[in-house]
């Protein structure tokens, strides 16, 4: 009876306990400079927020001393709003990543409750157990937050499909509107792909006439949403529509990139690694059933699956661009095992789950070879050992994707922050004070704005306009020590005084997470750090030189 109880309480609140399991397993390390991030979080996520409050205003935001006018505000305001809040930090920017990794999961759960009128636990741990959410959970980025709306917006629209209550349909409508705030109408593209291939694969087009009238309320509640900052930004700055312009030419958007298709089809995949062998499995059982009734809920997400990989073929981008397609290769991947109990699916799973540990085994020894973060790194193989073990006992589904989640966790939020990528003097806002600061040529050293809680602008050797502002620059300017030559060249044409005031080392990310070491470092270099047993040679060197009297 005890037990029965239990199950009980655990069937109701699996959403919640998904979502709650997601923040714990995606909290850890956020707070931390040398935490996982990339050029678009410390560049624009971190310093977009800080800029527009520096203005005085919200509405429009600010970065680069101008309007940041490539992408809708929403995510930006949310960072305002817990910057006021816990104070300017990396933890208040990328709480937000979290919040919406773990809702993306639980969106998930909720998402196969409602597809298969069973429990859909499984299908929110896979969501938690990919590295694509491992990694941009602890972000503060745009990808996770649209692919939550567009999976609320999706769920709704299926509530509202089944019941015809229009509460639903102004839910989904609303969710939309949301996800176009965070990054522009690549959240309703991928939505009307999940929405039209449900009403094909579910013949409801006469549902659809039926009930047009609810139909149009949500679309004008949408408008609602999305058209005031648009209209609003056109009549402030003129030069709106030429900067949209100008980011649709940047993105190839309608020319087809067959030589990176391939690559868009296995960004797809990898989204969900380790589960990707599970996905195509998952896809071929539709493909196989799809004439069979029963094989109708795979099938469309299998279509919406497909259907949101195709738009990318005709856009240049990052994999991460793809995120939306997660809950639908999640639930795909849930669906598949909850159907199997054969051999395949013991092979797979096994092999799966092999991928990983060889991966995540050579990831421990790289940090033990080089004696960073050894405690860290013996508790993840030792989680590694657990994973194995749990796939290869035959364990619940359920309890090897849990494991997964926790591996990933010790990987991203605890292993690779001992790294110290990005870490800089501790003394060193002491230093600054609170004199103005820049960078020089780049944007090194990529925590410095977070660091000191104001932003940091770029002076570009390109633009003479940022060049001419050395003239009466009064503070500290920061670079790549490559860079000092150009820079003291170009303040001595300008008639500027400077002086060379400090410079140390330190790993930043350039471009992707993954790459930490310095720009020249060869082979030869690596070949000399690994018989050594220390990376401090690969380390780049920051300099910074104070500016004016």
């Amino acid at each position: 009876m005890e037990s029965t109880r239990r199950k009980g309480f655990f069937s109701r609140h699996e959403v919640l306990m998904v979502f709650l399991i997601g923040m714990c397993l995606l909290m850890p390390s956020i707070w931390s400079e040398t935490s996982i991030t990339g050029q678009d979080e410390y560049w624009l996520s971190f310093r977009t927020p800080m800029e527009t409050l520096e203005h005085g205003g919200w509405f429009t935001p600010w970065v680069n001393g101008e309007p940041r006018l490539k992408k809708p505000p929403l995510l930006y305001w949310a960072i305002m709003l817990t910057y006021k809040i816990f104070g300017i930090g990396p933890f208040a920017a990328r709480i937000w990543g979290v919040f919406s990794g773990a809702a993306l999961a639980a969106c998930a759960c909720l998402l196969y409750r409602e597809l298969f009128r069973k429990s859909g636990l499984l299908a929110g741990l896979i969501t938690l157990g990919t590295l694509t959410v491992a990694i941009e959970g602890r972000r503060a980025m745009l990808d996770l937050p649209l692919a939550l709306f567009t999976a609320m917006a999706v769920y709704y629209a299926l509530k509202w499909g089944r019941t015809g209550r229009m509460r639903w349909i102004l839910i989904s409508a609303f969710s939309l509107g949301l996800s176009f705030l965070v990054k522009g109408p690549v959240g309703i593209i991928l939505f009307m792909v999940a929405a039209f291939s449900a009403v094909w694969v579910f013949k409801k087009w006469q549902f659809l006439m039926a009930h047009w009238p609810q139909v149009i309320l949500a679309l004008v509640l949408m408008m609602a949403i999305i058209l005031p900052w648009p209209l609003a930004m056109s009549h402030l700055w003129p030069e709106f529509s030429k900067v949209l312009n100008n980011e649709v030419a940047a993105r190839g958007i309608g020319a087809l990139h067959v030589g990176s298709s391939f690559s868009t089809l296995g960004g797809a995949f990898g989204l969900v690694f380790p589960w990707s062998l599970i996905l195509f499995a998952g896809l071929v059982y539709a493909l196989r059933h799809a004439r069979h009734p029963s094989g109708r809920i795979d099938l469309w997400l299998c279509a919406w699956f497909f259907g949101c990989v195709v738009p990318f073929f005709f856009i240049r981008g990052f994999a991460r661009y793809m995120t939306p397609l997660i809950p639908a290769a999640c639930v795909l991947c849930a669906s598949w095992l909850n159907h199997g109990t054969g051999t395949l699916k013991k092979v797979l799973l096994r092999i799966s789950m092999t991928l990983l540990g060889l991966v995540s085994v050579l990831f421990c020894l790289f940090f033990i070879w080089f004696k960073v973060g050894v405690p860290a790194a013996i508790v993840s193989l030792a989680a590694v050992g657990l994973m194995l073990w749990l796939t290869y006992s035959g364990k619940d589904d359920r309890t090897i994707a849990i494991s997964v989640g926790v591996l990933l966790m010790l990987l991203m939020g605890v292993l690779y922050p001992s790294l110290k990528i990005n870490a800089m003097p501790e003394n060193l806002d002491a230093i600054v004070g609170s004199r103005p600061v820049a960078s020089f040529d780049s944007s090194q050293p990529s925590m410095l704005s977070i660091r000191l809680k104001r932003s940091a602008h770029r002076i570009r050797t390109s633009s003479q306009a940022d060049l001419n502002q050395l003239k009466t620059f009064k503070g500290f300017v920061f670079m790549s020590v490559s860079e000092a030559p150009s820079f003291e060249a170009h303040a001595k044409k300008l008639g500027v005084r400077f002086d060379r005031a400090g410079e140390f080392k330190t790993f930043f990310s350039r471009q992707a997470w993954i790459r930490f070491a310095r720009k020249d470092a060869t082979a030869e270099d690596w070949k000399e750090a690994v018989k050594n047993r220390t990376l401090a040679d690969l380390k780049p060197t920051i300099c910074y030189y104070r500016v004016g009297s």
